[in-house]
């Protein structure tokens, strides 16, 4: 009886494994070992997505094309094998770089995010949206610049130690600067247009919920505690 049960479990643990594969969008996939493709250097987007249908694995691809929604791309960590953005040039001076300069995009980050999702537009013989999202990348720099020399403490005029800025709820592109007064140590939040202001309580909880939402899908569930430098101190409301 007890080798029956152990076997029951055992097979609804399979079972279980694989419908959460099936469905699970966190995907790792790296360059084929030894492909002669991978020292490669594609100089056009078209180029890129070909090098990734040759470099990825039959089983990758097939996640890819299982995913709903290109959105689901940005939680693929591509392996130290592929190093999309070194290998192909986009932190530097590359023809994959200027390519990708001249349809309107800047910054390396955004030009990986940008292949990879329209990979899998490709894969799902979806429009690109190249404008579009020139647009989107446009408008969230210009929302989410770092706090200049002129964003400092608005009561006593000293300077602020930014540290970084959070990903936080409401309009679309907000980003929120967490530092300190290099003078009285208070706690301060910057972001554009607003400026600089306390953080009240309840804008702290929040920051924390969403990098730890955002932390634990990143690193497969793992707890953690994502704003450590933060305390909870009350204050004028966001």
């Amino acid at each position: 009886m007890k080798t029956l049960i152990s076997t029951l479990f055992l097979l609804l643990g399979v079972l279980i494994g694989f419908a959460q594969d099936a469905v699970d969008p966190f995907v790792v996939v790296e360059f084929k070992e030894g492909s002669e493709e991978k020292a490669a250097t594609p100089a056009t987007l078209a180029e890129a997505h070909a090098q990734l249908e040759k470099q990825l694995s039959e089983t990758d691809l097939k996640k890819i094309d299982a995913m709903k929604s290109e959105d689901q791309m940005i939680e693929c960590h591509f392996g130290s094998g592929m190093g999309m953005r070194n290998s192909w040039g986009l932190q530097g001076d590359s023809s994959l770089e200027t390519h990708m300069r001249g349809l309107g995009f800047i910054h390396a980050d955004d030009m990986s995010e940008v292949i990879l999702e329209t990979f899998w537009c490709k894969r799902h013989a979806k429009d690109f949206r190249i404008k579009e999202r020139v647009e989107y990348y446009k408008a969230y720099w210009a929302e989410n610049k770092w706090p200049d020399k002129n964003a400092v403490d608005p009561e006593d005029k000293s300077e602020v130690d930014w540290s970084r800025g959070y990903e936080a709820e409401g309009r679309l592109h907000r980003t929120i600067y967490i530092g300190r007064s290099k003078d009285s140590g208070r706690l301060l939040a910057f972001e554009n247009p607003k400026g600089v202001y306390v953080p009240d309580k309840k804008l702290i909880e929040s920051l924390r919920k969403n990098e730890a939402r955002y932390t634990q899908r990143i690193t497969s569930g793992t707890e953690v505690d994502p704003l450590p430098e933060l305390e909870s101190e009350s204050g004028p409301g966001d």
